[in-house]
């Protein structure tokens, strides 16, 4: 939506360690900002506010002055913004780089009741879904995929496995992207299945990180060339130790839905989906 103003309602409350997702494309020298408010008109609270000046080549995390965050923003044609709640304090994560500076909020998180896009370079936003329960064996529908689409897998590697899989698929018999990771060969594996058949490997040897970082994550992200996959510990995302990439075979439009392939249901913990819908599980060992 490329509109000046957008007011998006949440569904689910804020809370700590959360945050809300932005995507946008920097264009001329009008100042943009977004907000994290409650109530209305004069009663109108900002719980913090994230304020991009180009006139001054600045952005502002409430009252404070984010240096090196502008040329951040600016250095790609679009920009992936995050604003991060930790205590009483926020954080602007910008293009996955954390921008060193807080600010503290005036109210309590949860009190929070939409978010307000001012200006023209926001696209999209990411609100916090409820938290429901993941099963491996499971199969979850998907929006359709678009660029700048992101999914996110996390598991826990377990040496001695033959294999397990997560596809993301258009049917049974077409998947857009199959991610084979096979801890018994130390190898991973990317395919695509078109008309019941697979297609030419892809493959990565499993790095040492992800055997000794316990939990892992796995981003898909959706380019306009490709389906680009990146592995990094659990909650240390800007820590990438493996990039694979995988050239669009099939419509990355047409997929419908996540299949995993796990018989012992203990690899994969944790999934989220592109519109932010999440589904998560403790492993017990």
């Amino acid at each position: 939506w490329y509109q000046r103003r957008v007011r998006v309602l949440l569904e689910e409350s804020l809370c700590e360690g959360g945050g809300v997702e932005l995507w946008g494309a920097h264009s001329g020298g009008n100042e943009y900002w977004v907000s994290l408010s409650r109530g209305s008109g004069e009663g109108k609270e900002d719980l913090v506010r994230v304020v991009v000046k180009p006139s001054m080549s600045t952005v502002y995390l409430g009252d404070t002055q984010v240096d090196g965050a502008f040329e951040e923003l600016t250095k790609r044609d679009t920009f992936h913004m995050k604003v991060v709640f930790e205590g009483d304090e926020a954080r602007l994560v910008i293009n996955g780089e954390d921008q060193g500076e807080t600010a503290k909020l005036s109210f309590p998180i949860g009190a929070v009741s939409y978010v307000l896009c001012e200006g023209e370079p926001w696209q999209r936003v990411k609100l916090p879904k409820p938290r429901q329960a993941f099963q491996s064996y499971a199969r979850y529908p998907i929006n359709q995929l678009g660029v700048g689409d992101v999914i996110t897998f996390t598991g826990k590697h377990r040496p001695g496995l033959s294999a397990t899989s997560a596809n993301i698929n258009i049917d049974d018999h077409n998947r857009i992207l199959h991610v084979a990771i096979r801890p018994a060969s130390s190898v991973i594996v990317l395919n695509t299945m078109s008309g019941g058949g697979w297609m030419s490997e892809i493959r990565a040897p499993i790095p040492q990180e992800m055997v000794n970082c316990g939990q892992f994550d796995m981003f898909v992200m959706v380019n306009e060339d490709a389906l680009d996959i990146e592995f990094s510990p659990d909650g240390d995302n800007g820590n990438v130790f493996l990039q694979m990439s995988m050239p669009h075979r099939l419509p990355y439009n047409k997929a419908t839905e996540i299949q995993f392939v796990d018989f012992n249901d203990d690899f994969w913990c944790e999934l989220e989906l592109q519109d932010g819908s999440l589904f998560s599980k403790e492993l017990t060992h």
